[in-house]
């Protein structure tokens, strides 16, 4: 039967209460299809592949529109159509996680006809290598943070290399409620899509890691895999980053990942409830990866919501007349993502939400100290009966001022490291210092800057500090 592993949790970390405009409980709702989408030919773990239409081409919904030949160096996965339409426009624009990449527009003609993959009649009894093609084939293995491993090269390693699936079912970042509700929504496919994606890798060993605060959902897993002993069912506190790579395979299994690398260097692949449905439903359905569930939430957001939305949509199109005011826009993570002024910006395969966080307004008893102020990112909040939610806004304390050395970085970094030397060596380019500290341990959590009371942009020091070791 399977087997049931002790409740887990790891050093650091932080728990975040509910914030104002979260939308915990809202079911998923089919996002209008768009009258017009920007598909980048990079999505998730791939490298950019290639066109393969030129504009003026009409294209059907879950059609090819970019592809490259395998190559062992250069990781990827075909890229598809999310609406039908015709190819307006083939161009460079920038990326959602930052850079340029080629994009394919399509304007909408209104029918969504699709086309869709070869479905197998006893999927159950295809060998690994069939079923590799059918998730190479539908984009599925561009997923997680070092794709899925294929005999076409779609990850760093190949499947003959990996002894672990890991399943990530524990959501711990703020306002990222959509994938938790497409574990209730779609539980029949998770559980299907976990078996596809352990068939896939040749019957390796499966932990699922889930946090402890869903019962319902743990007893169901404790029926559907009962007779497997294949299978670990773990316990999670739901404690942030507990789903980054790094932290679940150290928090699981013990193992550790090398710096500047990948869950697949030590034997695992990493999978999340998103890749597991798509899985699915591309070897029983044959639907191509096009579509993901996204939440739109924050403190500027007039109806929170959770929305199944197509690969390409503007950023716009979510937030059309659904804003109570002005606010930054985040894309992806309040902690980790990236701030955005162009609502052009598309959604893309690993996009989890659309955050708008209002500016910051005066502190409501500023001799009150931490605590009193609905804004406060302290642990210490006093819940008021007309006052629910802890509010997240931009800017909370002004400009960033002297570390104080209070040693906040240092309790929450999940992986034991200091977060304020590393900040400081990296923006006075003392970078071998900084590397004898292990800067490239670091996995850009963004803890450290959330709790800084100095509010120094610790996570944007790092990561330059990053970029210059490796452009030197």
């Amino acid at each position: 039967m399977a087997v049931l592993a002790s409740l887990k949790t790891f050093k650091g970390g932080h728990y975040f209460g509910l914030f104002e405009g979260t939308p915990r409980g809202v079911r998923l709702k089919a996002a209008p299809l768009p009258k017009r989408v920007l598909i980048p030919l990079r999505q998730g773990f791939s490298a950019e592949v290639a066109p393969t239409v030129k504009e003026g081409d009409r294209v059907k919904t879950g059609q090819v529109i970019g592809r490259t030949e395998p190559d062992p160096h250069k990781p990827s996965t075909p890229v598809h159509a999310s609406i039908s339409g015709r190819v307006v426009k083939i161009e460079k624009r920038p990326h959602p996680l930052g850079g340029e990449a080629t994009t394919v527009i399509i304007e909408s003609d209104g029918t969504d006809e699709w086309q869709l993959l070869e479905r197998p009649a006893n999927y159950e009894k295809l060998p690994p290598e069939e079923l590799g093609k059918i998730l190479y084939e539908a984009g599925v293995t561009c997923g997680g943070q070092a794709g899925f491993p294929t005999v076409y090269h779609s990850a760093p390693a190949t499947p003959e290399k990996i002894r672990y699936l890991i399943i990530n079912a524990v959501e711990t970042e703020p306002f990222c409620e959509a994938t938790d509700q497409l574990l209730y929504e779609e539980f029949e496919k998770f559980v299907q899509g976990i078996k596809i994606l352990r068939a896939a890798l040749g019957n390796v060993q499966v932990h699922i890691g889930l946090a402890y605060n869903k019962p319902r959902i743990y007893e169901e897993l404790i029926e559907r895999f009962e007779y497997y002993d294949w299978c670990t069912i773990h316990q999670l506190r739901p404690k942030y980053p507990q789903g980054d790579d790094a932290v679940l395979v150290r928090t699981l299994l013990g193992l550790l990942l090398p710096q500047r690398g990948y869950a697949t260097d030590v034997g695992c692949v990493v999978q999340d409830v998103q890749q597991c449905v798509a899985a699915y439903e591309a070897v029983v359905e044959g639907k191509p990866f096009v579509e993901r569930v996204v939440s739109v939430a924050g403190s500027a957001v007039k109806e929170p919501g959770n929305y199944r939305v197509r690969v390409g949509t503007p950023v716009g199109d979510l937030l059309e007349k659904n804003l109570r005011c002005n606010g930054r826009i985040v894309i992806g993570s309040v902690l980790r993502g990236s701030a955005v002024g162009d609502l052009e910006i598309p959604i893309v395969k690993e996009t989890p939400a659309i955050i708008v966080l209002r500016e910051a307004e005066p502190e409501l008893l500023p001799v009150a100290g931490p605590g009193f102020d609905r804004d406060s990112f302290t642990g210490v909040y006093v819940s008021l009966p007309w006052v629910r939610y802890k509010r997240a806004t931009t800017s909370l304390n002004g400009n960033p001022r002297p570390c104080v050395k209070c040693g906040y970085c240092v309790d929450v970094c999940p992986q034991n490291l200091v977060p304020a030397l590393l900040g400081e060596y990296s923006a006075n380019g003392l970078l071998s210092e900084a590397q004898a500290l292990d800067l490239f341990a670091c996995i850009e959590c963004g803890l450290c800057a959330y709790v800084c009371p100095s509010k120094i942009p610790l996570l944007e020091q790092i990561r330059e500090g990053k970029r210059k070791i490796l452009s030197s």
